[in-house]
């Protein structure tokens, strides 16, 4: 069987109203489509942590589950088109190209952030779920 896919997709964030802008003024998104690689190499797993004594008997385990949100945005975006800053009264616009632009930017991005981490998050997922139909 032969499956028909795209490499990249394309992403209108809601970011601050951007959706109603006019096109020509939205800031847009390209990142991965989702792979099994991407999948084992960015959603987190759960390690089994045992605590033990001086003579080696165990007090009990713990499982902990580390989310690294950064590592969705520095393995899955490809580019942001659209999204920069201007210090006030300053004449340089400074541009937001990638996911380490978007890692130094001013906190009022942080929501753009959030979201392409919950978009990606999500794609991630409904690949999982795909593998097991």
């Amino acid at each position: 069987m032969i499956n028909t896919i795209s490499k990249e997709k394309t992403y209108v964030p809601k970011y601050n109203g951007n959706r109603e802008l006019p096109a020509s003024e939205q800031i847009s998104v390209t990142y991965k489509a989702a792979t099994i690689e991407l999948k084992n190499k960015i959603v987190a797993k759960p390690v089994a942590i045992g605590d033990f004594d001086e003579s080696g008997r165990s007090r009990g385990m713990k499982v902990e589950l580390k989310v690294d949100d950064d590592a969705y945005l520095r393995n899955m975006l490809i580019k942001i088109s659209g999204a920069g800053y201007q210090e006030e009264g300053g004449k340089d616009v400074t541009y937001i190209r990638d996911a380490a632009d978007l890692l130094k930017a001013p906190i009022c991005f942080e929501l753009l952030l959030t979201e392409l981490v919950e978009l990606f998050k999500e794609e991630l997922k409904t690949a999982a779920v795909d593998e097991k139909n």
